[in-house]
């Protein structure tokens, strides 16, 4: 065997020695409990507890029998971040684990400041980890699984961020925003109230054949007396209708104010499940930042035209802000549905 051979020979062994104790190394850190964070079906999972260590939020998110998410078992849960929250634990990687000289402080770091996440298959506990701060290039996060002997660093292939905002505690956040989020074929009664003008009231009675317009105390015929197409196209109006956010320039003696103050309206949506929900509007004043301060007459204007307070059915402790961008195209009177008005 001549010298040119045995030189290559030599280079072939020290490769394939690298490869395998490089392969061993990775098999003895990645491949294990302790680094299995994510999740390649999400379908089983029933229940998410989330908990901040640092300041003690946390919230509950249990799927009920319908498929749907509930937050603390009191709020419909906003689906588009149970939504992105599930395409995390599915699509999130080990990119490495953490350097020797950090782990220490990783730790550290996580039992303080942490965030502590359960989730349920079942109703069974099936998997304990903790979320830590982002990595210093913020293109991973720290992850710890419990019980487990190191942390790691975990992100989402092809994704440029980081993942700890996504496992966030905070309630309101969680809540899903509509109010209102019924089909045609689900409602059984729709009923406007205007305090102000009774007889802008009425009601659309839905649980017949065809749906039935009520108001100023007579029942209206369909195609002689009252527009049954707009009756129709108005019930496929309620199938998402959400407020804009909580505002947060209110204090509780400002909400409570408002809720002693006349609405100027009130919406009711009963279910043909026996369930009602009611909408309590209320005029917005205005205020330093309103941006339409003025009428088209160039008058000082008291309150706003574009934007609403309101109380969702009895909750009168917390205040809500609607936009008529959203909610004009149900705010309606009774004679928007006549054909002799």
């Amino acid at each position: 065997m001549n010298k040119k051979t045995l030189l290559l020979l030599g280079a072939i062994a020290i490769v394939v020695v690298v490869f395998l104790l490089l392969n061993r190394d990775n098999t003895h850190t990645l491949n294990t409990n302790d680094s299995n964070f994510g999740y390649s079906k999400t379908d089983d999972i029933d229940k998410i507890f989330i908990t901040n260590i640092a300041n003690k939020e946390h919230v509950t998110l249990t799927k009920n029998s319908s498929k749907e998410w509930r937050v603390n078992d009191k709020f419909d849960a906003s689906m588009p971040q149970l939504e992105m929250l599930l395409e995390t634990l599915r699509k999130m990687k080990v990119k490495s684990p953490v350097g020797e000289n950090m782990v220490d402080k990783v730790v550290k770091r996580m039992v303080i400041n942490g965030t502590k996440v359960e989730l349920y298959e079942k109703g069974e506990l099936s998997k304990v980890f903790y979320v830590g701060d982002n990595t210093p290039d913020e293109m991973g996060t720290y992850f710890y699984m419990d019980k487990a002997e190191e942390p790691y660093v975990c992100y989402i292939p092809g994704f440029n961020g980081y993942l700890n905002n996504r496992f966030f505690t905070n309630l309101k956040a969680w809540r899903s925003k509509a109010v209102f989020r019924k089909t045609e074929e689900e409602i059984a009664e729709i009923k406007l109230e205007w305090p102000e003008t009774p007889g802008a009231s009425f009601v659309i009675n839905n649980t017949g054949a065809l749906p039935i317009l009520s108001g100023n105390g007579k029942q209206y015929q369909n195609n002689t007396e009252a527009n049954l197409n707009s009756i129709k196209s108005y019930l496929k109006c309620w199938e998402n209708l959400c407020y804009e956010g909580f505002p947060i320039d209110l204090d509780a003696h400002k909400i409570d104010s408002i809720a002693r103050t006349q609405p100027i309206m009130i919406m009711s949506l009963k279910d043909k499940q026996g369930k009602t929900t009611v909408l309590t509007i209320h005029r917005k004043g205005i205020k330093r930042d309103t941006y339409q301060q003025t009428d088209e007459n160039g008058q000082p204007m008291e309150f706003e035209m574009e934007n609403y307070y309101a109380f969702i059915d009895d909750n009168k402790t917390e205040i809500v802000q609607i936009q008529d961008f959203v909610f004009g195209k149900v705010i309606k009177k009774v004679n928007d549905f006549l054909l002799v008005k």
